[in-house]
Parts: C-alpha cells; structure tokens; sequence
C-alpha cells in the first residue's frame, strides 16, 4: 500500500510540475461546457433572406415585416430577378429567397389562393425544415386572418387558403445529410491531421536530439518554418482527393463546381493549419503537450464553425470568435463550390479571411522558433 501511495504522489508531483498539461485539464471542462451550454443551440433564427417584390404593394411589404417579426428570417436585401437570388445563395449572403407575385395584393382582396414561393438553400438540411415549417405557420395565420366571417363559400372556396408559401428547395433537393456532411468532413479531417503532423515536428526533433542540424544550418527562421510546411502540403493535397473519392462513390456528393479553384483554396487552409501546428510545437516541450493541445483546439472546430451545428443559431460573440478559425472558411468555401457551383467572385470574403489567417500563423510561427536548443 505504501508502495502505491508513493507511486501515486510522485505521478501528482511530475504532473503538478508539468503546467501546460495541467492547465490543458482545467480548462477543457470548462470550455466544453461553455461551447456546449452556451453556443451551441439547435433553435435556428435569423436565417438570412432576400426578397423579390414584384408587386411592390401594402400587402407585399405587410408580409415581409410579419416574415421579418417571427425572428427566423432577417432580411438582408432586395433584390431585381431570379438570377439576383440564385447568386445571393450561392454566394452564401442569403439562405432564404421569397418572390411574392405581381397579383399579390388584389389575389388577397378578392379572397383568390396566392402562392408566395419560398427559394431555400437545401445545402443545409436543418435550416430547410426550419424556413418551410414557419413560413407554412405564418401563412396559415394570414389565411384564417383574411378569412371574412359570416361569408358563404362553396366547399371548394372554403377549402382554399387564401395565402401559401411554395417551397423551392435548391442545391440539395433530395435534403441527404451527408450531401452537406462529406464536404465539411474534408475541413475537419485536414485540421486534425495537419495541425498533429506539425505540432509533433519540432518536438520530435527535439527529444531526439536532430534539431542541432537545423539550429547550426544557414536558413533563417522563415525559411525553416517553410521548408517544414510544404511537404505536408502534398499529405494535405492527397487526403483531400482521397476524401472527395470516397464521398463521391460512397455517398454520391455531387460535384457542382471547379475542382482546381477547391484545390487552390484549399492550399491556404492546409497552409494555415500547418503553420498552426508548427506554432504549437514551439509552444510544447514533448510530443505528448503537442499532441494535447492539438486535440484542444480541434474541440472548437467542431462545435463552433458550422460543421455539426448551424452557425446562425450561435450568439453573436461565438460567431466572432469562429471567424478567427480557418476551418469556418473553408467549409463555406467546400460546401459552395461542391455543391453549388459558386466562383472565385462568390467568395473573396472567405478567401481574404483564409489569406489573412495563414499570414498571422506563420508570422507567429516564424517568430516564436528560436535558433537555439530550448
């Protein structure tokens, strides 16, 4: 017994004395229960929504400020014709599309069945029931609202309701989760091998004694952080394809887009995690701290930039914070071009926040390695 009392204080002492590992251990609970607790909320709200007015009437504004009252659909613009809206969703500016017809307003007071239609990003399957279900209820309020007591119909008249919404589901029809799944699962499984390929880098050489061949070489410390990076760009790549495979064979995800822009992009976020991971090796003394706080940040990449959950059911702060992640961009960005055909123009706000992320990394990276054993 003394023997293991004894085993089990020296285990206490070495990991009291081992302060990233310790602080890695308080502050994952925590901050598994505040992403959990806090951000994450399957109730979507504030789903980004365009509309084309093409009767331009009291009634047609009435029904846009009641979409807008509910706190599910945010209206973010007008705009002109059909083509207005397909590039609003493939852009990712809007989820939503609502064309309310010419006759709208004297279809209503005449008591004749109008039907709004509802376009929606189909890409997300959980956001789709969410836009159908409450247009559906906002519109059979409005009918029984319209509905004038006391008047006689036929029973056919009376069974028309005066308001419908018709649902037009795009980009994916058939609403498949793994449609919307297998390319968000290249992002994730890129941020996990990555980051851990690199991390471990330094460390490695580190415990084995071979980074004295780095420290007494001519490279600067840019090039060293580098030279590191890029052939795991080729492991990136090679993942990649191998994941677009499979989802493809196996799940049929379509490939609506250009593969060569996918790739292009893609070097930036293979980049950013690359450099991250080498920035976390400077940071870790052993190959085991590496790999823990790989791990740790894995944990919000999943739960905050949009892969599991809907990012536009999360408050705004945790919204701001997952815009610091790469992996947030670039599943908008695999999700667009598999899956809607989107271009280069359809994203330049995720590409320059991708541009952005890889240049403070590597910057970081490059300026915490040290020339000299640690």
């Amino acid at each position: 017994m003394r023997r293991l009392l004894a085993i089990s204080l020296k285990e206490l002492r070495q990991l009291r004395r081992d302060r990233l590992t310790l602080a890695m251990m308080i502050s994952m609970p925590v901050s598994e229960l505040l992403l959990l607790g806090y951000a994450i909320n399957t109730d979507i709200r504030h789903i980004e929504t365009v509309v084309l007015d093409r009767d331009r009437s009291a009634a047609s504004r009435r029904l846009i400020v009641q979409m807008r009252s509910t706190g599910y659909y945010d209206v973010v613009g007008a705009v002109e014709n059909y083509h207005d809206i397909a590039r609003a969703l493939r852009s990712g500016r809007a989820t939503v599309g609502v064309v309310v017809p010419a006759d709208f307003a004297s279809d209503l007071e005449r008591r004749r069945p109008t039907r709004v239609q509802l376009i929606v990003d189909g890409s997300d399957p959980q956001i789709v029931g969410t836009a159908i279900d409450t247009a559906t209820g906002l519109a059979a309020a409005r009918s029984a609202e319209l509905a004038a007591p006391g008047v006689t119909r036929s029973p056919t008249r009376r069974a028309a309701a005066p308001l419908s919404f018709e649902p037009i589901i795009m980009y994916n029809p058939d609403q498949r989760t793994a449609v919307y799944i297998v390319p968000g699962l290249i992002g994730v499984l890129l941020t996990m091998t990555m980051v851990m390929l690199t991390a471990m880098a330094l460390t490695r050489e580190r415990e084995r004694g071979t980074l004295e061949a780095l420290i007494v070489s001519p490279a600067s410390r840019l090039e060293i952080v580098v030279g590191k990076i890029a052939p795991y760009i080729a492991i990136g790549y090679l993942q990649m394809t191998l994941i677009l495979l499979a989802g493809w064979w196996f799940f049929d995800v379509p490939t609506a887009g250009s593969l060569p822009l996918l790739y292009t992009v893609a070097a930036l976020f293979i980049a950013a995690h690359l450099a991250l991971g080498l920035l976390f090796s400077t940071v870790a003394q052993t190959q085991q701290q590496a790999m823990q706080m790989s791990f740790f940040f894995l944990l919000p990449n999943i739960l905050i930039t949009g892969f599991v959950f809907p990012f536009e059911s999360m408050p705004l702060p945790v919204q701001h914070l997952a815009q610091a992640l790469p992996l947030t961009h670039f599943l908008r960005v695999a999700r667009r071009i598999l899956l809607k055909g989107a271009h280069l123009e359809d994203m330049n706000y995720e590409v320059a926040w991708l541009a952005g992320i890889v240049a403070v990394f590597i910057a970081s990276a490059a300026i915490r390695f040290k020339k000299k054993l640690l």
